[in-house]
């Protein structure tokens, strides 16, 4: 579907920063408007007009800093700086822009200076800054997920400028943004902007344009993988309750995120798994906690954990619970017309979203009795029953396999529930479907 930016399109805007306060001063030029200042942000602000913009900043600005004893001290010293940065270069402008919905995160890096060091694991950044932004682009987009129809879907507009990007915050920051793009454009129209400006430093010239260097319509993917190690902090702190319960609904969430990677709607409706934001949230407050400041000799922060990779398996398997909302139960019994309503979320894989029409209309051609019974008791006469669990028919049909599920039909309703007596094994294909991660 071509994107088209109309009122209800949600934009947003995410910035790379380094060192700001060093920042020198340039005619930036962007949709035929040119400001002057030492960052880009007043123009794109005025250009874009983004209902929410967020400045990624790394912990290590705390190099330039004396006197700090605690980690919570460092941020917050970078973040009143920096708020106060881009006050003075929005007031030179007051008539046009606002700081509204402008938000500043500060981020654990990595790295040796002249007068500290950043002890860690820069993967940690990439974890944390895909939580901010997957929870964000969430609320972003808040109730208007709640109407989610093909023919109604909501329209996002995501630029990432990294003119003044850093390292490898740039590389980590741009991937996570893709892959969070992908998974919300199965239920989004999805446009990605990626903004650079032309070099400033050795140049000589302060003139600079700012670049569209990538500009698409966002094609769904999901990117997912099994970790064999389900770690999702290492090492793991003991006596947390909450790290080890969310750690063994692993399995589950792998079940479910399987069943949408493979377009089976029936079991992602029985495994679905939707991690809290708070969940998370205790989880990263955990690593936090485990930051440690040594202030005797070289000034020098130490990330004590690391994320596990199956960690982000759980954002994304939190970002795709948040977006898909179905109504699970415990029964795992899904009404055909839930189904209906879900399935236009496969329309990009054409051979997933045949099979699972033509399964459909299999269903809706015979005559369902009010109780529920096996869906071979409806087959054709020439069917062969099998009782075993077939993994290849399992994944050829959608899941809509004669010995697997039961069928019973309320007026114009028809119900669908998997049997039980299958449940493990099917659980076990879903989990053995994944490609592993490592």
């Amino acid at each position: 579907m071509e994107f088209r930016v109309n009122m209800d399109t949600t934009k947003i805007l995410v910035a790379i920063w380094g060192n700001f306060s060093a920042w020198k001063d340039a005619n930036y030029r962007y949709k035929n408007k040119i400001y002057t200042s030492s960052t880009t942000l007043p123009l794109l602000l005025d250009t874009i007009k983004p209902n929410y913009t967020y400045i990624i900043l790394a912990d290590t600005l705390m190099d330039k800093y004396d006197n700090i004893f605690t980690y919570q001290e460092g941020l917050a010293r970078i973040k009143n700086e920096a708020g106060a940065f881009i006050k003075e270069k929005i007031r030179s402008y007051p008539t046009k822009l606002k700081e509204d919905n402008i938000n500043i995160l500060i981020l654990p890096a990595v790295g040796t200076f002249s007068r500290s060091r950043f002890v860690g694991n820069p993967n940690n950044f990439y974890a944390l800054v895909y939580f901010e932004l997957a929870r964000n682009i969430l609320r972003n987009l808040g109730s208007k997920l709640a109407f989610i129809s093909e023919n109604n879907k909501p329209c996002l507009e995501l630029y990432l400028d990294i003119t003044h990007g850093l390292n490898f915050m740039t590389m980590m920051t741009y991937r996570a943004v893709k892959d969070i793009l992908q998974i919300i454009a199965y239920f989004c129209n999805v446009r990605l902007i990626v903004l650079n400006s032309d070099p400033l430093v050795g140049s000589g010239n302060i003139d600079l344009n700012i670049n569209e260097i990538e500009k698409i319509n966002v094609i769904p993917a999901f990117n997912f993988y099994r970790y064999s190690d389900t770690m999702l902090l290492i090492p793991s702190p003991s006596g947390h309750e909450g790290v080890n319960a969310l750690t063994k609904r692993m399995d589950r969430l792998y079940a479910f995120c399987s069943a949408f990677l493979h377009g089976l709607p029936v079991y992602m409706y029985y495994f679905y798994e939707k991690p809290k934001e708070d969940e998370i949230e205790n989880i990263v407050k955990l690593f936090y906690d485990h930051i440690k400041v040594n202030v005797n000799g070289t000034f020098e922060v130490i990330q004590g954990l690391n994320f596990g990779e199956s960690f982000i398996s759980l954002l994304q398997g939190f970002l795709l619970s948040n977006l898909l909302m179905v109504n699970a139960k415990d029964d795992g019994v899904v009404k055909m017309d839930d189904i209906e309503r879900i399935k236009g979320i496969f329309k990009h894989s054409r051979t997933i979203l045949q099979r699972l029409e033509r399964e459909l209309g299999k269903i809706k051609r015979v005559r369902i009795g009010s109780e529920f019974k096996d869906y071979r008791f409806y087959a054709e006469a020439n069917y062969s029953p099998n009782d075993n669990f077939d993994g290849r028919n399992f994944f050829a049909h959608c899941g809509f396999v004669h010995n697997l599920i039961e069928l019973k039909r309320e007026g114009n309703t028809i119900f669908i529930k998997p049997k039980q007596r299958f449940i493990e094994e099917i659980h076990e294909a879903l989990l053995e479907s994944l490609p592993s991660g490592g």
